[in-house]
């Protein structure tokens, strides 16, 4: 199949190498499902560490889904990563536009700005202090707010606008096109994958955030699932759990833990798969002049 001796070996390498790396993905996610599916005494015979369980018990997961709170957190993690995200794009790729325009009075200077959000933060007592002064405590909206704007998003954004071929801005013009019309039938069409990228980093990052929900909110009722997780997978390690009993089956902190990791995760994984392909393109799109 191979010309030479080099090249096959050179396969072999890399196969075995891709083959390595996969495994290495694959069996931290087998082991964390496994030991969530196991029972106390199993666990104790087997010496806490399970791979495919003899006698799968749900019971961590029952404890887990059958808290007032769980499915209500989750409303609130998916309104937190989905309005979020959507107005994170818009605000985004509205920035850049503007900031592509050349010829914007004041355009260095809103460029440092934009640079210097990545650079340097302000920290967490100037941003609560704005948080309280904006009545944004016990508020959803502080989860979605302060995030407003991808400041490397909007960098990437404006560099592929900037490399938009001239003729294509020129006939938009000469047909008549205003701003949004460019921006909405030209612009975020063509920018779609880095869009699709852009919005799947930030939606991870709205799913897996706790710590925010956990200073800026008081109200249970308004703490997103990773939180109500956090609080769970912390009370697993109690000695209160020690002794909890569900459908006959002794849960065990380490079942607890694990399953609190799969139900954390789980949902984002499903949404991965369907903007995959969007990945290598869209982070690029903006790095590579045209």
């Amino acid at each position: 199949m191979y010309k030479s001796k080099s090249e096959r070996t050179y396969q072999i390498v890399i196969h075995a190498f891709v083959i390595l790396i996969v495994a290495s993905a694959v069996f931290p996610l087998l082991y964390v499902l496994g030991m969530s599916l196991t029972g106390h005494v199993e666990m104790m015979q087997r010496n806490y560490f399970v791979i495919i369980p003899h006698e799968p018990t749900f019971a961590a997961y029952e404890r887990i889904l059958s808290s007032p709170l769980i499915w209500k957190s989750f409303g609130v993690s998916v309104f937190r990563s989905g309005v979020g995200t959507f107005l994170m794009l818009l605000m985004t790729v509205v920035g850049a536009y503007v900031l592509s325009v050349r010829t914007l009075p004041g355009r260095t200077m809103m460029l440092f700005l934009v640079v210097s959000t990545i650079l340097f933060n302000a920290g967490l007592i100037p941003t609560y202090l704005v948080v309280k002064q904006l009545g944004l405590i016990d508020s959803i909206w502080s989860l979605v707010l302060l995030y407003l704007v991808d400041s490397f998003g909007l960098l990437v954004i404006k560099i592929f606008i900037e490399n938009l071929p001239d003729g294509l801005v020129e006939a938009g013009k000469i047909d008549g096109a205003g701003d949004l019309q460019m921006l909405f039938k030209i612009v975020i069409p063509l920018a779609a994958p880095a869009l699709a990228a852009i919005g799947l980093f930030n939606v991870v990052f709205h799913w897996n955030s706790w710590f925010d929900a956990m200073v800026y909110l008081n109200d249970a009722s308004l703490f997103p699932m990773q939180l109500i997780l956090k609080n769970m997978l912390t009370a697993a390690s109690g000695d209160a759990m020690q002794s909890l009993v569900i459908n006959g089956s002794a849960v065990t902190p380490e079942s607890m833990k694990m399953a609190t990791v799969i139900v954390g995760t789980l949902p984002i994984l499903m949404v991965y798969p369907f903007l995959q392909k969007y990945f290598v393109k869209g982070v690029y799109m903006g790095a590579v002049k045209g």
